[in-house]
């Protein structure tokens, strides 16, 4: 699914706290993890990326159900949305013609391998920022339904 302008706007490289975003995946036994997401940036229109600074258990979480959902809400306009589909990580140590929902790890990697080199870490406020910052690879979802996040419709797709 290709995302709408607004949508890709919001989740470009942008100040980390201008938006919130949030990545949920689940467990085969159903306990989820959801993890702040900072950092964000779209490919192609189509998927999210996200650097795996420090997400363990989102990996384990993604071996095993390989489905995760990206909130977004943007408080200044008061637009919210959930974009669910496949979901996987970019590691090092792939080969570059590894495939992921049409993305290939040396066209991620590229360009969003070294993260810092986009935007600075730094701003991360202290208590969240992690004591030691190692970009390990690049969390991809690609984007199959848009549901609502308002109360009236929750779960309602939109797009």
């Amino acid at each position: 699914m290709k995302l709408p302008k607004e949508i890709v706007d919001a989740l470009r490289i942008k100040q980390p706290d201008d938006v919130i975003v949030y990545l949920t995946t689940c467990s085969v036994d159903g306990k989820c993890n959801i993890s702040p997401q900072p950092f964000t940036d779209v490919y192609a229109d189509e998927f999210i990326l996200m650097p795996d600074l420090f997400a363990v258990k989102t990996k384990i979480n993604l071996n095993e159900n390989r489905v995760g959902v990206v909130t977004i809400a943007h408080p200044v306009e008061g637009k919210a949305w959930a974009l669910r589909g496949p979901c996987g990580h970019i590691e090092w140590g792939l080969p570059d013609n590894y495939d992921f929902q049409g993305v290939k790890a040396g066209d991620i990697l590229k360009k969003w391998g070294e993260w810092s080199e986009k935007e600075s870490f730094s701003a991360l406020p202290p208590d969240v920022r992690p004591h030691v910052i190692a970009q390990r690879g690049v969390i991809v979802l690609k984007a199959a339904d848009c549901l609502s996040v308002n109360l009236d419709d929750s779960g309602k797709k939109i797009i």
